[in-house]
């Protein structure tokens, strides 16, 4: 295989075996053929091979099991919720979140919200905004910010509780990973209403960026949390 342009060809190689899970080539939990025989496939290096896996792996599409292989990661709906939600019970068990939308729009995008999703000054912007409840109380409220060009027609559909489920299977977008800001604020009126809470009840704000295979912002999420008797979780390696 020829590097095309400046792309490196690991990454060409990473595109080709990810298009390829995508198109249903390997079920979720069957191991990935072996190096040898992908780069024979490929008509690459087997060190290009292993260097394209090592990337889907870290982009926990695929994981190694010692001994066995490289198999294919199977992200079903409560993997895809779990695995960016850090809300948990103080016994570090965590509530499945029920979603109710406020509210779907279109809108122009800020000078700001555009930068930060790598998008033209004033591009199309769809503003998801809902309630989430844990065990029954109303816990956070989400406002979701993605580009109307990469998601067209989302503001017309039946929005699902794990949205990052729906942009890999209708748009073919993957969130890999995510960055957050975390700190404290005091609810204004909105936050009041729906969080059903006093004035000077303490939230915590947490801001994201997602990111997709390729490095790329697609969304923000700005969560005002009124945890009570929830905690913030995270692990971290």
């Amino acid at each position: 295989m020829q590097q095309m342009f400046n792309t490196p060809l690991y990454l060409q190689i990473r595109e080709q075996i990810f298009a390829a899970l995508r198109s249903g080539r390997w079920a979720a939990n069957d191991p990935l053929p072996s190096e040898t025989k992908l780069a024979s496939e490929f008509e690459v290096s087997q060190g290009t091979i292993r260097k394209a896996i090592d990337d889907l792996v870290a982009q926990n599409i695929l994981y190694r099991h010692q001994g066995r292989g490289t198999f294919i990661r199977r992200h079903d709906e409560q993997q895809s919720l779990f695995r960016f939600f850090n809300l948990a019970r103080a016994d570090g068990s965590k509530p499945v979140p029920e979603s109710m939308n406020l509210h779907c729009k279109t809108r122009k995008g800020l000078k700001h919200e555009c930068a930060a999703l790598q998008r033209p000054t004033g591009e199309r912007l769809i503003e998801i905004l809902r309630l989430r409840r844990l065990d029954g109380q109303p816990v956070i409220l989400e406002t979701i910010l993605v580009s109307q060009q990469l998601f067209p027609d989302l503001n017309k559909r039946d929005l699902p509780n794990t949205l990052y489920e729906l942009y890999g299977d209708e748009y073919n977008v993957y969130i890999t990973r995510a960055e957050e800001q975390i700190k404290g604020i005091l609810p204004d009126a909105t936050m009041q209403h729906h969080l059903e809470i006093e004035k000077t009840t303490p939230l915590i704000e947490i801001q994201r960026i997602a990111y997709d295979l390729h490095n790329q912002p697609v969304e923000i999420r700005i969560s005002q949390c009124a945890t009570g008797d929830f905690v913030y979780a995270c692990s971290l390696n």
